[in-house]
């Protein structure tokens, strides 16, 4: 199944580099995101009862302003059948243009929400670490983790959380000899 949101990304991925719009592109694909993301929508694009020139004429009525070659890609995908994989495709490109523009994504555990100054220099520390130009942050609150950042980039996790350092220090200290 990834496999073949992987190709439809790829090639929609390469034809956008190619005429230059990956801006274009990414607002596109967001609205036809939208747009795919009502189960109804896609059950109907999905029936095997409804003829390919009625799913083809109901894209054009729901997407009619988004770029022509982002809808003839939903309109394939639609006739190929694998509609139902646009979701995967949509999050593939997103990876593929962010690593073309040199953007890293990362998953950022805290105990309490940050602020905007927060969020911003922590995005500016961990791109300094990982090379990279910019780093996108996806947020997730864990109370657990006491205090500190836990941050996931790609294969990288950087653990400076609280706990962590708590549970180091407890082993430490569990290691020692008694005199």
């Amino acid at each position: 199944m990834a496999a073949t949101g992987r190709r439809y990304a790829q090639a929609a991925f390469e034809l956008a580099k190619e005429h230059n719009s990956l801006d274009i592109w990414e607002e596109s694909l967001t609205t036809a995101s939208e747009v795919l993301s009502d189960p109804d929508v896609l059950a109907f694009l999905d029936a095997p009862q409804v003829t390919d020139n009625a799913k083809l004429d109901g894209i054009a009525t729901l997407l009619p302003s988004i770029d022509v070659l982002v809808r003839n890609t939903v309109s394939l995908m639609t006739v190929n059948h694998d509609v139902t994989k646009f979701v995967d495709m949509y999050r593939l490109f997103g990876e593929m243009a962010d690593e073309y523009r040199g953007i890293a994504r990362a998953e950022v555990t805290t105990a309490v929400p940050l602020d905007d100054a927060q969020r911003d220099k922590l995005a500016l520390g961990l791109a300094s670490m990982v090379g990279r130009s910019e780093v996108k942050i996806t947020e997730n609150i864990n109370p657990e983790i006491i205090g500190g950042v836990e941050a996931k980039i790609g294969d990288h996790l950087i653990d400076g959380s609280t706990r962590t350092q708590l549970n180091l220090m407890r082993d430490s200290l569990a290691e020692r000899p008694v005199d």
